[in-house]
């Protein structure tokens, strides 16, 4: 059996480098035998679209791409040739080679549809690819979480230790795979945690080892000016997109921060900590953290994109932190006007300027390629809140929301002596943190934060089913969807904040390694001038309209054929870096939609719900199988 090293290859792997090397030099010979007008019409044949691209156009300067990646479970302990029950760490009994045991043998780069997790040489061919495809042509990527393997073998169980050094690798993987300049933004998942699913409150012992070990992990990671919040709750603000004051002038650029948010605080099945109910509960002030930060963007011209590991469903989190969450989010999706409403039924054009938009909300953890509605019920989610005992004030705001608008109240005191300290923090104020405790300067090693006792509180949200595990099958997953769509479409009038929420294929096998890339508005662009790039026809009042910076307008689905360069590999050949993904497919290729606006969702939801046909395709989409 071979063994690899995630961050230096194996023997073998040198082995065959050296035999794809040689075959490079015998190439690049006989290419120079051939005559100037045979390479003159290989370039115009490539050129024209007749030969497929050694690697991505290069999009306009208004244009810019970022790479969404997820759920990379690199497991050290995989094992080439293991079986498949022994979570592919062990080999037959016996000394079997054959499948007599009813069970599929392992690829030196994993093997699809199991539950084994990623081998080193999956992460190491992820990660040239990456390098030699996209390191120069990608704005900032967005990572989010689960870079530590399962802890599914009970022979081989996994320790705190071994999941922050999957991490520390899975981190020093991406800075060899992107320039210094690009911004990378990592995000906790639920197998970045021991025991897995269990992330104590803020001020336990435990959350502050973790949080701390995290970012020794990450290392430059998270900011500098986060470290503080990052270090007491597992989120973050980083900015991966700047524009100076002459640029948001003359240009009308904005700048864009990514909050990567930690939903393990939300999560029904982490059983340490409650719902979002109680006002000591760190959910919620997570869920007040976003407001702070949406005053912050507001203040400094910048827009917003959400990542977190786990979506936000009714399903995958709890009642009252869904609704909080909801409530927060869809109060700033795109401008209305810009998704086809009459500006004047909505906001007016000096209320959008000042308006910070969320144009992304993007999770992974379900493995799959699909995306989901939020905010379609916030009339009711509203009512729902303001009349319960807290009530709210004339403004409309809940208790919690005046406290973060006025810095009042212990949500308040979070701003002044933890969030905003990040920002400007006070002369006489100690940023000073412990890496290996993880204790802020001011905690105690009782749990106690700033002198205060806090999080102790347990309040439910008197859910019966809160820790229930999702039984659901695969295909019940999108069937689920499909149905919240017809919801969503039967409703009689749509509410103007009604934002989507994306979940990514993921690079662990589950189904096929895979991974997006986005493109987005860098700058101000004419809607028409888009969907003629795209070779679209749109009505007039649509494509003359402005799309704003930040806005989404299309990604692609990149997957890696491993069972084939499993044969390769085996047959001596080798697998070519830049070849190792390839493009599944183009979102407005396949579903003939102008961008990502939730308006284009709600297009496309309808489509799904009249065709059988296109629900059989969405189906195909959302497990990858259209790569087999």
């Amino acid at each position: 059996m071979r063994e690899t090293s995630p961050l230096l290859g194996s023997s073998s792997s040198c082995r065959r480098a050296t035999r794809s090397r040689r075959w490079g030099v015998w190439i690049a010979a006989g290419l120079a035998c051939v005559g100037s007008a045979s390479i003159l019409l290989l370039f115009l044949m490539s050129t024209a679209g007749m030969l497929p691209r050694s690697g991505p156009a290069e999009p306009p300067a208004s244009v810019g791409r970022f790479i969404h990646i997820t759920d990379l479970h690199i497991d050290p302990s995989y094992r080439e040739g293991s079986t498949t029950y022994s979570q592919c760490h062990r080999q037959p009994p016996h000394g079997a080679t054959a499948d007599d045991d009813g069970h599929r043998r392992t690829g030196v780069f994993g093997i699809p549809r199991v539950k084994c997790d990623s081998p080193p040489a999956l992460i190491n061919a992820t990660r040239d690819h990456l390098r030699l495809e996209w390191g120069d042509k990608t704005d900032f990527v967005l990572w989010t979480g689960d870079s530590g393997r399962h802890d599914g073998d009970a022979e081989l169980p996994r320790t705190f230790d071994e999941i922050i050094e999957q991490n520390r690798i899975a981190a020093n993987a991406m800075r060899h795979a992107f320039p210094a300049h690009v911004p990378i933004v990592p995000n906790i998942g639920n197998n970045d945690v021991s025991p897995h699913n269990e992330l104590p409150a803020p001020g336990h012992k435990r959350a502050r080892r973790t949080f701390a070990q995290l970012a020794r992990a990450w290392k430059d990671l998270v900011p500098s000016d986060q470290l503080k919040t990052f270090h007491y709750g597992g989120y973050f603000a980083k900015d991966v997109m700047l524009a100076s004051r002459s640029e948001k002038a003359t240009l009308g650029r904005r700048g864009l921060t990514a909050l990567s948010l930690n939903t393990m605080y939300w999560y029904r099945a982490n059983a340490k900590v409650g719902g979002c109910k109680a006002k000591d509960s760190p959910g919620l002030a997570q869920i007040a953290w976003i407001r702070y930060q949406i005053r912050r963007a507001r203040e400094r011209g910048h827009d917003l994109i959400l990542i977190g590991h786990v979506s936000p469903d009714a399903e995958n989190y709890r009642p009252t932190c869904y609704r909080g969450y909801a409530r927060t989010v869809t109060q700033l999706v795109p401008p209305p006007s810009l998704m086809g409403a009459d500006p004047a039924a909505n906001y007016s054009a000096q209320q959008q300027q000042q308006l910070p938009a969320i144009h992304a909300q993007l999770f992974g953890h379900s493995n799959v390629d699909v995306w989901s509605f939020i905010g379609q019920d916030i009339s009711a989610l509203a009512e729902e809140d303001l009349n319960n005992s807290s009530g709210g004030d004339a403004k409309g705001r809940l208790w919690w929301e005046r406290e973060v608008d006025e810095e009042t109240g212990r949500f308040g005191k979070l701003i002044r002596q933890i969030w905003s300290a990040d920002a400007t923090p006070a002369a006489n104020q100690s940023t000073a943190v412990d890496e290996d405790s993880g204790m802020l300067a001011g905690d105690n090693d009782d749990g106690r934060i700033l002198g205060e006792t806090l999080w102790e509180s347990m309040v439910d949200d008197n859910d019966n089913d809160v820790l229930a595990p999702n039984k659901a099958l695969p295909s019940d997953y999108v069937d689920k969807l499909i149905k919240e769509f017809e919801r969503v479409l039967m409703l009689k009038s749509r509410h103007p904040r009604l934002g989507v929420t994306t979940i990514s294929p993921s690079i662990i096998p589950k189904f096929v390694p895979s991974f997006r890339v986005f493109s987005y508005a860098r700058a101000p662009i004419k809607g028409k001038w888009w969907r003629q790039q795209q070779n679209q026809q749109q009505e007039l009042s649509l494509s003359q309209m402005l799309l704003p910076p930040g806005t989404l307008l299309d990604y692609d689905v990149y997957w890696a054929n491993i069972a084939q360069h499993n044969k390769q590999v085996e047959s001596g050949s080798g697998v070519a870096k830049s070849e190792f993904f390839q493009r599944l497919y183009r979102f407005s290729s396949e579903y003939g939609l102008p961008d990502l606006s939730p308006d284009s969702y709600l297009k496309w939801a309808r489509k799904l719900v009249e065709s059988k046909k296109l629900r059989k395709r969405f189906r195909s989409l959302a497990y990858l199988e259209p790569a087999y």
